[in-house]
């Protein structure tokens, strides 16, 4: 619902991956999709499994994309702007590629995550289950340090409000913000994910 991709044709998807997010847009009816990433690896993938006529891979990283005014009418992106240094910069370029009416949506992990005390952020009883999750130095925006499959991974923490307002800032328009949590329903087959209640973990943003 957030991407309307039966709208979205061209398309660009920054820091595809292996191209999950990339073959939607393709499937839904759209003429072009451009998805980009900095890892070989990860574009082998995404060539090997999620290959389509209407979709074309490109390495790059996404603070050297330089596309014409209004090439997209969609510019989407799935946690990946939080490994980008330059966010304000990015965005105020996603505003100049987006055709009129074309719509920027992306996901990140939401700054409450990302601005978690040391450890894996949560005070555990004596049994080792997580009550309550501890934030610490929300407000030192900056790259944060973390284990991530290897150590040494780098991400940018923002506060809400910055995210927010670079997306303003770049003269669009915020039209939805969601933070995910598992509903009645769904705990209801998965119980043990009860513990997603206690803290957002990802924050989408839908803008025009």
């Amino acid at each position: 619902d957030l991407l309307r991709m039966e709208e979205a044709s061209p398309a660009l998807d920054l820091g595809c991956g292996a191209g999950q997010l990339t073959l939607h847009p393709a499937q839904a009816g759209a003429d072009e999709v451009i998805g980009v990433d900095v890892s070989q690896r990860m574009l082998a993938d995404a060539r090997r499994l999620r290959s389509h006529p209407k979709v074309n891979f490109r390495r790059a990283a996404m603070e050297d994309l330089d596309f014409p005014p209004n090439r997209f009418d969609l510019v989407a992106s799935s946690l990946a702007l939080h490994y980008i240094a330059d966010y304000a910069g990015l965005t105020r370029q996603i505003s100049r590629w987006l055709s009129p009416g074309g719509h920027l949506v992306f996901s990140t992990e939401h700054p409450i995550f990302l601005s978690r005390a040391d450890g894996d952020g949560w005070i555990r009883d004596e049994g080792g289950a997580p009550l309550q999750w501890v934030v610490d130095r929300y407000a030192d925006e900056g790259w944060r340090e973390e284990h991530w499959f290897r150590d040494g991974v780098r991400k940018y923490h923002r506060t809400l409000a910055s995210l927010v307002n670079g997306v303003i800032d770049a003269g669009l328009i915020l039209e939805r913000l969601v933070e995910p949590a598992p509903t009645a329903e769904q705990l209801e087959t998965g119980p043990e994910w009860i513990v997603e209640r206690k803290r957002p973990l990802f924050l989408l943003v839908r803008a025009a």
